[in-house]
């Protein structure tokens, strides 16, 4: 199996996505704490956000580029909501939900702020997509 889906250089490979920072991927990861999968790891060493696709109405963020970050969203979610540090917050908010990866397993979800975060936090939320993989295919209809 591809680390990415196939036709992904086709949606995005614009040069304005293009990451020339991987050691601020690395040093965001260590910084976090996380063991990532090698399709997120791969994600964010080719690709830098935002990312905004019809098909998934969240803007995915980049992991350490531009004020509003996985890093910095995951750092405040740790505080504020008490998200242990295997999760990892990949989205802004929209409409009172988030995105976000369980690292440990590699699922996404769909957490809103009205009850969804309490049935994540006690391993109750039925994931969104099962590994981060699948999110991508279906983020980037591709």
């Amino acid at each position: 199996m591809n680390v990415l889906p196939k036709k992904l250089d086709q949606v995005i490979g614009e040069e304005i996505y293009k990451r020339d920072n991987i050691n601020k991927v690395n040093d965001a990861l260590a910084s976090l704490e996380v063991d990532v999968s090698d399709t997120f790891r791969e994600f964010y060493n080719r690709f830098a956000g935002p990312f905004w696709e019809e098909h998934v109405p969240f803007e995915l963020l980049d992991i350490v580029d531009e004020e509003s970050n996985i890093k910095s969203y995951t750092l405040i979610s740790r505080k504020e909501h008490g998200f242990p540090k295997k999760f990892l917050v990949l989205s802004e908010m929209s409409a009172n939900a988030v995105l976000v990866l369980d690292t440990v397993t590699d699922k996404v979800y769909s957490v809103n702020f009205e009850g969804g975060d309490e049935l994540l936090l006690k391993g109750e939320l039925k994931e969104t997509w099962s590994t981060f993989y699948e999110f991508l295919k279906d983020y980037f209809n591709c």
